[in-house]
């Protein structure tokens, strides 16, 4: 079992994750919200941004929803990775408002 933190809607939320299931799942089936689209890859709505830690992006994915140049930048779609060590993420939403207030200042 691998320990996530995960920050959404201006929240941070720890749950466990074992090998085996996508962060969007393990959240879900633990009440934690997380924007949920397709489940498949293909809407980009579980878009994050990893900001620690060690995951397998699956391959098979709308590259309009997860783009090749963001999943070098460590960017993943929530559904469609596995983690391989304790992870902490963030939602697209809140890495864009975190980035714009870093802007601002």
């Amino acid at each position: 079992m691998y320990k996530l933190i995960l920050k959404a809607r201006g929240q941070e939320f720890k749950y466990t994750c074992s090998a085996d299931v996508t962060p969007l799942r393990a959240a879900r089936n633990q009440f934690i919200p997380i924007p949920t689209g397709c489940q498949q890859g293909g809407c980009g709505m579980c878009k994050v941004k990893v900001l620690n830690g060690e995951y397998e992006q699956k391959l098979v994915r709308s590259h309009e929803a997860l783009s090749d140049e963001e999943l070098a930048n460590g960017y993943a779609l929530a559904c469609c990775m596995i983690p391989k060590s304790d992870l902490e993420i963030i939602t697209i939403e809140d890495y864009e408002k975190v980035k714009n207030e870093v802007q601002i200042r």
